[in-house]
């Protein structure tokens, strides 16, 4: 709808000119129609000398006579065009849904497109947090998006797991630390000592299975030994969270392989006989600026230690030569500076840096009776999320908030099994719509659109939107569109259950086109729809 549109208004003006089209929120269908646009006031202002009135009458009088939007009415209102659907549309689309069922939404626009989608990525120094858990939905979600428009998505996780890393040092030296405590030692904490229920519980492990024999070995050993024991049971331990989270990932990678299989070292030679490398007070650097970065970077450091950067040219040149066409890394907001110099760098080794996208998600704070839950932004753990909220609510609701805002899950809120809980009122949506359907196959009830009620026909309007809501939510890698969709299309639901009418009952075919569109849309949030909710 939103591309037919557009294709029809660029017509109108015959050239080049940036232009919005906008889906109108529910509130608005019912007096502005489906979509508006701001095309008459971007020309209006763009040639200065008629109004955007004027503009707009041409640009209706030129759309009355495209055959494409005979059934879609224009008008001008307060600058914008607004857009509006007959019901024969809106039939013409329920007739689609019964038809394309689970399919309905699908295309093949992305067809043939290898798509490589990395995500989450958490240190494995301990389990997973809240933050991880809201970047792993949204991005679990996007592949589920791509994939419905015909993509081949790969979901990726990379490892960080470097056991010489100071991260990984310090996680080594934290377990053998209270390790050490087990047996009586007043064992000094190291600066920045990761002290948590994950380091304290794998140290009481250890002592138990090992008993003191570790402390008889070198320091150095007894270290690397325990970061790699802390190394694979934070993995264990985040994959088991995931899974609960219903997230999978079809590639685990890891850094440590990268230098395994001389990636990192092959990268670097690369760029050294391309000309991009050079030393600077001992340390390897290479010339970014050259390729659009702010500065120069570090390859490698004076100690001989090779930088984060290194590895992750590396590791994208490796997503590249998988034959991927389109890399999406998603990052925390606190990464989004990287973005430009892992571009710029990926220039240098003459990668396609323009196939990288890169999204970024704000901070998450779980909340109990208003007061965050842990230390700082992230610091509650997506284990207590889940024991307390549930998988499926706490993706709905970590899943509403767009990137660039700071999600708030308040516990009490989210438990709720009454419709002032989002995540419920969304989950309720099949279960209330099955309902009605069995109400109205009982009675026999086919009504034509000439006795729908606004509701009836609000609920027509979401079924008619959803290929193009999928769409766009797909091309602005935006899965929270979706949520929002649903919860907009709850309240419809909620709306047309209110009202009394006992003299007939809601079309069958609407309520069956409605069902499977709200079906397809929870299983695009990782939710799976269930009639005696």
């Amino acid at each position: 709808m939103r591309e037919m549109l557009r294709a029809a208004l660029q017509k109108c003006v015959g050239e080049k000119l940036e232009f919005e089209i906008r889906r109108q929120s529910r509130k608005d269908f019912p007096a502005r129609g489906e979509y508006s646009s701001n095309i008459a006031l971007a020309l209006a202002a763009k040639i200065k000398s008629t109004p955007a009135a004027a503009v707009a009458a041409s640009i209706i009088g030129q759309l009355e006579r495209d055959a494409s939007l005979e059934n879609i009415s224009c008008a001008f209102n307060k600058g914008f065009l607004n857009f509006r659907m007959n019901d024969d549309l809106l039939h013409d689309s329920i007739a689609r849904a019964l038809s394309e069922n689970g399919r309905y939404g699908a295309t093949s626009g992305l067809a043939r497109q290898r798509v490589n989608v990395e995500f989450v990525s958490a240190d494995p120094t301990g389990p997973l947090h809240l933050h991880h858990a809201r970047i792993a939905v949204a991005g679990d979600a996007l592949c589920r998006l791509l994939a419905l428009q015909g993509a081949d998505v790969t979901r990726e996780y990379f490892l960080n797991d470097i056991e010489t890393s100071s991260k990984m040092r310090l996680l080594g030296e934290s377990v053998a630390a209270f390790y050490g405590r087990e047996f009586g030692r007043d064992q000094e904490l190291p600066e920045g000592a990761l002290d948590d229920e994950f380091v304290h519980c794998l140290a009481t492990q250890i002592a138990a299975r090992e008993g003191n024999k570790f402390l008889l070995r070198p320091d150095s050993e007894r270290v690397s030994a325990f970061a790699h024991e802390a190394r694979e049971a934070a993995v264990q331990n985040q994959k088991e969270s995931l899974r609960a989270l219903n997230v999978n990932f079809d590639v685990w990678s890891s850094e440590s392989a990268l230098y395994r299989d001389g990636r990192v070292a092959s990268v670097i030679e690369k760029l050294q006989s391309l000309g991009h490398v050079y030393e600077s007070g001992g340390a390897l650097w290479l010339k970014t600026t050259r390729f659009g970065d702010e500065a120069d970077r570090p390859l490698r450091r004076k100690s001989g230690e090779y930088t984060y950067l290194a590895s992750d040219i590396a590791y994208h040149a490796y997503r590249f030569e998988r034959g991927f066409d389109l890399l999406i890394n998603i990052w925390t907001v606190q990464h989004e500076q990287y973005l430009s110099r892992t571009r710029a760098a990926l220039r240098a080794a003459n990668y396609p840096a323009e196939k990288l996208e890169g999204l970024t998600c704000e901070s998450t704070r779980l909340l109990r009776d208003g007061s965050s839950v842990g230390d700082g932004d992230s610091a509650a753990s997506l284990e207590l999320a889940l024991d307390e909220i549930g998988a499926e609510n706490l993706r709905f609701l970590l899943l509403l908030p767009d990137w660039n805002e700071v999600a708030h899950i308040e516990i009490e809120s989210a438990r709720r099994d009454d419709e002032s809980n989002p995540a419920y009122a969304a989950r309720l949506l099949p279960s209330r719509l099955s309902t009605l359907i069995g109400q109205s196959e009982a009675a026999g009830n086919e009504a034509s659109s000439e006795n729908w009620t606004e509701s009836e026909r609000q609920l027509a309007r979401f079924v008619a939107i959803w290929p193009d809501e999928i769409a766009t939510a797909t091309s602005e890698r935006r899965p929270q569109r979706v949520a929002r969709f649903v919860l907009e299309m709850a309240q419809t639901v909620r709306e047309l259950l209110s009202a009394s009418q006992p003299a007939r009952s809601t079309s069958a075919g609407l309520l069956r086109a409605a069902h499977i569109t709200a079906e397809n849309a929870l299983r695009v949030l990782g939710i799976e729809p269930r009639d005696n909710f």
